[in-house]
């Protein structure tokens, strides 16, 4: 298996728009390729990156409000649906 990124844990509070979308940012953070590999979800046995379950994770991030650029590591965000997603920050 490939390694994944380095994470951190940000506390918010639970009723926040981010705090309400907790799980499917954890599945974004889970789904993101490794540094060395950024075509390659270190999850799942998908041929590219964005793999099916982060596609869905992003989806319900933004569907709830949140911009999805600010979960993803710059390095990634050329490769993020749709473009525009990467400039909000």
């Amino acid at each position: 298996m490939d390694e994944l990124r380095n994470i951190v844990a940000v506390v918010v509070p639970a009723e926040s728009p981010v705090g309400r979308l907790v799980d499917a940012i954890n599945t974004l953070a889970a789904n993101l390729p490794p540094e060395d590999r950024p075509t390659v979800c270190p999850l799942c046995p998908t041929p590219s990156w964005p793999c099916t379950r982060f596609d869905a994770a992003a989806r319900e991030v933004q569907d709830g409000g949140v911009a999805i650029g600010p979960f993803v590591p710059l390095d990634l965000h050329q490769r993020l649906w749709p473009p525009a997603a990467a400039e909000s920050h």
